[in-house]
């Protein structure tokens, strides 16, 4: 098992997750999660897709406006998570009813730790 981590602090930004061998059934789905929960994968960004329940380490963007959305945060206004700890932006969270749920880390914020790093 592995553990997302913020570059700048160290906090965990996730619980326990493994990374997801084969693609989800639902990947375009709206309203529905793009991946598993306790699961994660590489993104196209090459940081990290993961369950926005399993984001449970980081907080909602104190600027309001990175936060637009009908039934929860588009994703459309730039990173929308920073890290609980030390406020750094982290990701983009996608949970409006228009699109598939998911969480996107940005690639120079978050590391990958196994478990004997952390």
């Amino acid at each position: 098992m592995s553990f997302l981590a913020c570059t700048r602090c160290g906090r965990h930004l996730t619980s326990e997750v493994s990374q997801e061998d084969t693609p989800p059934a639902n990947r375009d789905v709206p309203g529905q999660a793009f991946i598993a929960k306790g699961t994660y994968a590489s993104s196209w960004n090459h940081g990290f897709v993961l369950h926005p329940d399993d984001a449970a380490g980081a907080s909602q963007h104190p600027d309001p406006r990175r936060l637009v959305g009908c039934c929860g945060p588009s994703g459309m206004d730039g990173p929308n998570l920073v890290c609980s700890g030390c406020g750094a932006e982290i990701g983009t969270q996608e949970s409006d009813c228009w699109k598939p749920h998911f969480v996107v880390t940005l690639p120079d914020a978050t590391n990958l730790l196994g478990d004997d790093q952390g």
